[in-house]
């Protein structure tokens, strides 16, 4: 940023604050007044410039062209638009991660809960690669969630009547 030293300087009660105000911008008002096709003349004018500017328009066509739409979970970076012949859409197993909350292995049966969230809501935008994956991974949770809640009820019976 260059400092404009023909400006006048004010020193009164009001100090630097004042001279901010007094100086004259014309430099900045300069540059946003300048068109875009004012800008790529001026870059024109070197070959190197013109290299730059060839590769952002390339560039930007590159990301314009990208119409393959992108998946919204972060567990697939593919995206299966419908299920396969003979194949029906994959599961999410909510009723079995609502089955593992009444178990006492809280944060496990909590995690498969999310889990069958996830994969219902991937199966509603058509991801069903990551919908299958997610809903496998919740009933894996759902069913350790369970073996461990019936291991801690087991546990805390034998104790008891001893």
């Amino acid at each position: 940023m260059a400092i404009n030293t023909d400006a006048p300087h004010a020193t009164h009660a009001l100090g630097e604050r004042a001279a901010l105000h007094s100086t004259d911008f014309r430099d900045t008002q300069k540059l946003l007044d300048i068109s875009g096709k004012e800008l790529k003349r001026e870059l024109n004018r070197s070959p190197s410039d013109t290299i730059l500017v060839k590769y952002l328009e390339a560039e930007q066509t590159v990301v314009n062209d990208a119409s393959e739409p992108r998946s919204p979970s972060r567990l697939s970076f593919r995206r299966a638009l419908s299920p396969e012949p003979g194949e029906r859409e994959p599961r999410s197993f909510m009723w079995v991660a609502v089955l593992s909350c009444f178990c006492p292995a809280v944060p496990i049966n909590l995690f498969a809960l999310y889990f069958a969230h996830v994969s219902r809501s991937m199966i509603q935008v058509k991801d069903y690669e990551g919908a299958r994956r997610v809903g496998r991974l919740a009933l894996l949770l759902s069913i350790v969630s369970i073996v461990v809640g019936l291991a801690i009820i087991l546990y805390l019976l034998m104790t008891e009547y001893k």
